[in-house]
């Protein structure tokens, strides 16, 4: 009998309707990194490592988002080393406005090229699906705990651009926070653990440099 499996991770989007401007304001991107730095004396992961979460010390800063009517509210540094399942752009809805672009992420055996070759992987509506026509190489919860779906920010343009220009394939290490976004009619919180599902499991990052190996 044919073993079938869909499976959704992350955090549906918002049916809310604006054009993309821009990502946040370099100036949010500086101040955090300045105010909550990231470790510096960290070694770099491997692949077959977890992302690297760290708590912040320091009381968060609110930073407003010119002309959004928003704050980014840091909530932890985060880093990863990871393999790129697949990429998704957004260009209506809020949410868009400040995170125009979805990473589905794989690290250890999610990263591993049998385990990859063996799913059919997806995004839409700021979701990360994945499927297979047959029993999967891992148990469906190896592959939760090792993926997500990662709503990416940049402070800056050329960090965006270079966040865009990864595809299907390419292994990645991302630096940066996890972040809240607070409006006053308006929230989207970022996960801080690896091992949820479903609604609220993703990630919301905002990322200070990357290297693609």
């Amino acid at each position: 009998m044919p073993w079938k499996r869909l499976a959704l991770l992350g955090l549906c989007g918002w049916g809310l309707f604006h054009f993309v401007i821009a990502p946040p304001a370099e100036v949010v991107a500086t101040a955090i990194a300045e105010h909550h730095p990231l470790p510096e004396a960290a070694p770099l992961l491997s692949i077959a490592e977890p992302p690297r979460q760290g708590e912040i010390e320091a009381a968060p800063r609110r930073l407003p988002v010119e002309g959004l009517g928003v704050q980014v509210v840091p909530r932890a540094t985060f880093e990863l080393t990871a393999r790129v399942l697949s990429s998704r752009e957004y260009r209506l809805g809020r949410d868009a406005r400040l995170s125009p672009l979805d990473l589905a992420l794989g690290w250890g055996p999610m990263a591993e090229e049998r385990v990859i070759e063996a799913l059919e992987i997806s995004q839409r509506h700021r979701w990360y699906y994945w499927r297979s026509d047959t029993r999967p190489p891992i148990p469906a919860r190896a592959i939760a705990i090792n993926s997500s779906n990662i709503h990416m920010l940049a402070g800056d343009g050329p960090t965006m651009a270079a966040l865009k220009r990864l595809e299907a394939g390419d292994r990645v290490t991302l630096r940066g926070h996890l972040v809240d976004i607070e409006g006053d009619d308006w929230t989207w919180r970022t996960s801080t653990r690896r091992t949820d599902t479903g609604q609220g499991a993703c990630e919301i990052m905002l990322v200070d440099s990357l290297m693609v190996h």
